[in-house]
Formats: structure tokens, C-alpha cells, sequence
């Protein structure tokens, strides 16, 4: 009798364990994820294209830019030439993130000096402008008026001015 029971727990033994062995059923694939795998997404011949950005004015390929002094000069084949940009230097004194400050500032500032203001955003900043300095040296001397007012924390930028 004891030989029968043993033989029967090998045999549920055996039969329990064995069950985990069996090929379970195959899950189906889920059609909204299927071509994952063979997804390049560097695959698209529309990706290879490179877009550059275009330069300001019509130019010819003939045409080239020639840096004199501090303007850049657009030289056409013909040998006509044009101003494309001219640089010059402006005090920067002033930045806010909220553009009705900046405007409020740059008003009351601009008037004061009797000087022209720009307000320019490069984000997260409205930054406050003064002046069109054609050398150094008539900014420094507008940076020290400005500094007089109060704002210490300002300081002269060479900006490129298109016509």
C-alpha cells in the first residue's frame, strides 16, 4: 500500500511539474506595433535633403561678399556694388521677461539720453538697446551716461544692421 502511494505521488509529482515543460499558445502580435522592428526612421529619402538658410538679397553664383571697414558689401559680377549690412554698437542695459517692462524702460530711458531704443527678444528675454554708435568709443562714453542713470549691470554689443 505504501509502494501505491508512493507511486502516486511520483505520478502527480511528475505531472504537475511536467505541465510547466508543455509549449503554452502563442500570443498574437498587436497589428499597431508591428513593423517597430524594421522601422528606420533615417530611411526616408525626403531626410537626406539639407536646407541651408538663404542669404538677404538676390545674388547671383557669380557673386561674392567683400568686408570693408565695418560694412559688408554685396559685389555683383558686373561690378555694381550695394550695401547689404552695416555694423554698429548699442548698449545693453536692461532685460525683463515680460515686453510692457521692457517697453516702459526703454521709452523712459530713451528719452532721457535723447537716444533711439531697441527692444530685441532672444527667448526667455526682452533686452533693451540704446543707441546706434557708428566706433567704440562714442559707446563707452553713452555706457557711462547709462551708468549714471543706475544701470550698472549694462554693457556694449556690436549688433549687424540690415537696410
Amino acid at each position: 500500500m505504501m509502494r501505491n502511494g508512493l507511486w502516486i505521488c511520483l505520478l502527480f509529482y511528475l505531472f504537475f511539474t511536467g505541465c510547466g515543460l508543455w509549449p503554452r499558445e502563442t500570443t498574437h502580435e498587436d497589428p499597431r506595433t508591428r513593423g517597430e522592428n524594421q522601422f528606420d526612421p533615417l530611411g526616408f529619402p525626403q531626410d537626406r535633403v539639407v536646407v541651408t538658410e538663404e542669404e538677404p538679397g538676390k545674388k547671383t553664383k557669380e557673386s561674392r561678399e567683400i568686408k570693408k571697414d565695418n560694412e559688408i558689401i554685396y559685389k555683383e559680377p558686373e561690378g555694381k556694388e550695394s550695401l547689404l549690412s552695416q555694423r554698429v554698437y548699442r548698449v545693453q542695459f536692461f532685460a525683463t521677461k515680460y515686453p510692457d517692462e521692457a517697453s516702459q524702460v526703454a521709452e523712459s530711458v530713451g528719452d532721457q539720453l535723447s537716444q533711439k531704443a531697441y527692444i530685441e527678444y532672444k527667448a526667455p528675454y526682452y533686452w533693451v538697446r540704446l543707441g546706434d554708435c557708428e566706433t567704440k568709443e562714442e559707446a563707452d562714453s553713452l555706457l557711462e551716461k547709462i551708468k549714471k542713470l543706475g544701470y550698472m549691470e549694462s554693457w556694449v554689443v556690436e549688433i549687424e544692421i540690415k537696410p
